[in-house]
């Protein structure tokens, strides 16, 4: 009996050090689901818009684009709500929106009243609610795990990501298969209410922990109080980004991020239609290949934390942009080794993929670290905000080059200049003033 208890105490210890605190697991959990379900939904949606709706290839890329161009029209506005309302009721309120929005769509399909349009502005409204659920978790994570932790609770959800972003695809097209388009989309409305309930049971774990405790400390008279920071100054909406731009850090790792995504959009742009065309993959194939991204997300999602505490934080971030540009080149490169057969072709496209997703994981989670301590708490929602309306912004131009520059000069070519534009995003990063000037805390070296 002692045995079995000894056990379930171990087991117990074992993962409040994994997973750090209820509240911290509740949110990695709402996070695979969350993810699950909208990866799974971004499969559904494009075979909803070609074989229900009959778009054009034009059409279907303006729905591509369209959850990107709202989050960066609107991003500004959403990290300032953040920090107003706090950040687990913006997620509460993100999950709340998109469960809506979903809804309206599975309605509307199911009445056959969906039009492309109304599928457009649906699709907005969604776009929104996601990024108002990323940006409240970076506020969220720092309110919820100690400083020093904070390495291994980003990996964590880079790992929770990865599991969401390998699952939903294969969910979304077997249930389109297998219930059809309407209802296909249930199941994106109801990882939105569970996501949204485990939110839920944190804010009111919160609310009893305050009324509980003794009452909160009042401002000093030279102390702004959270609500006098969250305004700002007379144009506060802006002050996310002149911190941003101010603080060389930050702005090191938001400008490279932007080069970064820019040339990776062009890139998975050309990727599909090469290996199809060029390497003459099949479908199992390039589903191997994919496997193999979502297997080194998940792989450096455990290691990340531990590299984070043993390398310096500059070089780590140079190495981690750099990495990706020689994964990307294998794959043009790729084509040479046909002569060795299709294997070696799969193969190599296969490392192409590991090595980039391992690589790029790491990255994030160094990236969001090092914002959780270079920027105040309070602004923590509109900094998040700027990085992300940067990186989206970036992500439908880049698409739409990608596939200019293709036609233009062939699939090959485009490829191998995608990797040398992701080389030279490191750039930004080697200011001395940037994040190589960057200092761990002691904290993260325990």
């Amino acid at each position: 009996m002692n045995t079995a208890n000894d056990m379930r105490a171990r087991m117990r210890s074992w993962l409040a050090r994994v997973l750090i605190s209820r509240p911290f697991a509740r949110v990695l959990a709402g996070q695979v689901i969350s993810v699950t379900g909208s990866n799974a939904t971004a499969v559904v949606i494009p075979l909803i818009a070609v074989i229900t709706l009959d778009a054009s290839s034009f059409e279907v890329g303006v729905l591509n684009a369209a959850e990107s161009l709202a989050a960066a029209v609107l991003g500004i506005h959403i990290g300032r709500w953040c920090d107003r309302i706090g950040p687990d009721r913006t997620m509460l309120a993100s999950n709340v929106i998109g469960a809506v929005a979903t809804l309206g769509l599975f309605a509307a399909l199911w009445s056959g009243a969906l039009s492309f349009p109304l599928l457009l502005a649906l699709l907005l409204v969604v776009g929104i609610a996601e990024l108002g659920f990323d940006i409240s978790r970076t506020g969220y994570t720092v309110s919820l795990v100690p400083r020093e932790r904070l390495p291994h609770a980003n990996s964590l959800i880079e790992g929770a990501n990865a599991v969401g972003e390998g699952i939903g695809p294969s969910v979304g097209g077997w249930l389109f298969d297998a219930v059809g388009a309407a209802l296909s989309l249930l199941f994106d409305f109801v990882t939105y209410v569970c996501s949204s309930v485990l939110v839920l049971l944190n804010v009111l774990d919160r609310r009893k922990r305050k009324s509980n405790a003794a009452p909160e400390r009042k401002p000093q008279q030279d102390e702004p109080s959270r609500e006098e920071t969250a305004k700002g100054d007379e144009d506060g909406v802006w002050q996310g980004v002149r911190f941003v731009w101010r603080n060389r850090i930050l702005r090191s790792i938001a400008f490279s991020a932007g080069q970064f995504n820019f040339f990776t959009a062009a890139f998975f742009t050309i990727y599909y239609v090469f290996v199809v065309r060029v390497l003459h993959m099949d479908p199992l194939a390039v589903g191997i290949a994919a496997t193999c991204s979502g297997i080194g997300g998940i792989v450096s999602s455990v290691v990340a934390g531990t590299l984070i505490r043993r390398m310096a934080a500059g070089p780590l971030f140079v190495a981690t942009l750099f990495a990706p540009a020689l994964a990307a080149l294998l794959v043009p490169l790729s084509a040479y080794a046909a002569v060795c057969g299709t294997v070696m072709v799969i193969a190599l496209v296969c490392v192409s993929q590991f090595v980039w997703s391992f690589t790029v994981t790491v990255n994030l989670v160094l990236s969001e670290s090092v914002k959780q301590v270079a920027a105040p708490e309070h602004l923590l929602g509109q900094v998040s905000s700027v990085e992300r309306v940067i990186a989206l912004a970036a992500e439908p131009i880049g698409a739409l080059a990608g596939g200019l520059v293709a036609d233009m000069i062939g699939e090959s070519m485009a490829l191998y200049l995608c990797a040398a534009g992701l080389a030279t995003s490191v750039a930004w990063a080697l200011n001395r003033h940037g994040i190589l000037s960057f200092r761990k805390p002691d904290e993260w070296q325990r």
